[in-house]
């Protein structure tokens, strides 16, 4: 009986750590930006955000200002296209925005590890997101 309990246990565990790819990993799910590697994360309240929809819709925050746009996605490759947003002076956050979807453009494929959103460009991880309540 412990051996069946530590075994349901070990395969929980494995299958809530293992990789999840495709448009199903993302459909309908709203992100926060949580670690942004080689560059500053913003001294602001603001938040950097990223939601999909059921379809190749695509929208979110670039800490001040709201975008929109498409994400063409294929298995593990994801082309965000399209990206359009508002255009309001947010001076504590001005670059980092440039960055952020800068960073969303050159993203060439996605994968959902232990419940994190993590962006790549050539293997090279980009961002990381967690799962916005």
């Amino acid at each position: 009986m412990k051996r069946i309990f530590l075994v349901l246990i070990v395969a929980l565990a494995l299958q809530s750590c293992s990789e999840k790819i495709g448009k199903d990993a993302v459909a309908n799910t709203n992100w926060v930006l949580t670690e942004w590697p080689g560059e500053t994360m913003p001294n602001t309240t603001k938040k950097a955000t990223l939601s999909f929809g059921d379809a190749d819709q695509v929208s979110g925050k670039s800490f001040c200002n709201g975008f929109g746009g498409t994400a063409k996605i294929e298995g593990s490759t994801i082309k965000f296209s399209e990206l359009m947003g508002t255009m309001m002076f947010c001076e504590d956050v001005g670059q980092a925005e440039g960055k952020y979807t800068a960073g969303l453009k050159n993203t060439d494929s996605f994968k959902v590890v232990g419940g994190k959103l993590q962006l790549l460009q050539n293997g090279k991880l980009l961002m990381v997101f967690s799962k916005a309540e």
